[in-house]
């Protein structure tokens, strides 16, 4: 992620008229790479976000985070003159591939799998707007307790300055069951990768059993959960695959990118990897 912060004429996001509703008015744009779905700038210290009919209901989820008390994702600062949504930016290190040596530690998982632990608890009380709209890869399942993130991978966290991590990229979050964010999130931190992957990412030969473990561990899984998390990778992998090709064949752009980019085909060698090793995975579960 770059981190220039040179910039002209920039509006203070601090200011009273930002709450007002009144556009901020853009200067100098620093593309942020590594998305895949959204087309994001840096201006001075906000992130600029192409908007879409999910961005209200996201911006209502961010906005009781913060008022919870929640540090780990950005704030909602409003929107553009291009009406472009208007995020604080998170200061610190994006995860980028290969993953450098800090962010495969042991000490790094139990970090996310805490982050992840309070997101969800965060949103206690939390009470979607009326007609939210969400951009969804599927319909919501039927034991939906929170709002998911859907995609808490490296590459949507941020190492800050002062240790702490951050989510970004809430594009997908929708409604959905605590342990399908938890067999994401484990499926790519774990990772449950094929070792050849693994090692191209930036993690060596990983000992998935003891990592999946401890992820579980970290977040705090009720014994019913642990039973049933590599069933749940499994099944938010597939998840993964088709709601792709799903949103690729109804014609939206990112969706059609990622496909025509060949990236479906990891997680095809990740389920023939889960396939093989489902019965040491849960016996290290129990």
């Amino acid at each position: 992620m770059t981190d220039d912060r040179a910039h002209v004429g920039w509006h203070d996001p601090h200011h009273p008229a930002s709450r007002l509703g009144r556009p901020y008015v853009t200067s100098q744009e620093i593309p942020l790479h590594g998305g895949n779905v959204s087309t994001v700038v840096r201006v001075g210290d906000t992130v600029r976000r192409n908007a879409g009919p999910w961005t209200p209901s996201v911006h209502a989820l961010l906005r009781h985070l913060e008022y919870a008390g929640f540090t780990g994702a950005p704030r909602v600062l409003g929107m553009d003159e291009r009406n472009r949504e208007v995020l604080s930016y998170l200061e610190g290190e994006c995860g980028e591939y290969p993953l450098a040596p800090h962010w495969v530690t042991d000490a790094a998982l139990v970090t996310v799998a805490t982050m992840l632990r309070m997101f969800h608890d965060a949103q206690y009380g939390f009470v979607p707007p009326a007609g939210a709209r969400w951009r969804s890869l599927g319909p919501p399942p039927p034991d939906t307790e929170v709002i998911c993130h859907h995609d808490a991978a490296p590459h949507n966290v941020i190492w800050r300055p002062d240790g702490t991590l951050g989510l970004i990229d809430f594009d997908l979050a929708s409604p959905g069951a605590r342990i399908y964010d938890v067999a994401y999130a484990a499926w790519t931190w774990v990772p449950v990768f094929a070792d050849r992957d693994s090692i191209t990412l930036g993690w060596r030969r990983p000992d998935r059993p003891r990592r999946l473990r401890l992820f579980a561990d970290a977040y705090g899984l009720i014994p019913r959960d642990r039973h049933r998390l590599v069933r749940a990778i499994r099944k938010r992998i597939v998840d993964h695959v088709e709601g792709i090709r799903r949103m690729a064949a109804a014609g939206d752009p990112a969706f059609v990118r990622i496909v025509a980019r060949g990236h479906l085909r990891r997680p095809m060698r990740d389920l023939r990897l889960l396939d093989y090793e489902q019965h040491i995975l849960e016996s290290a579960l129990r």
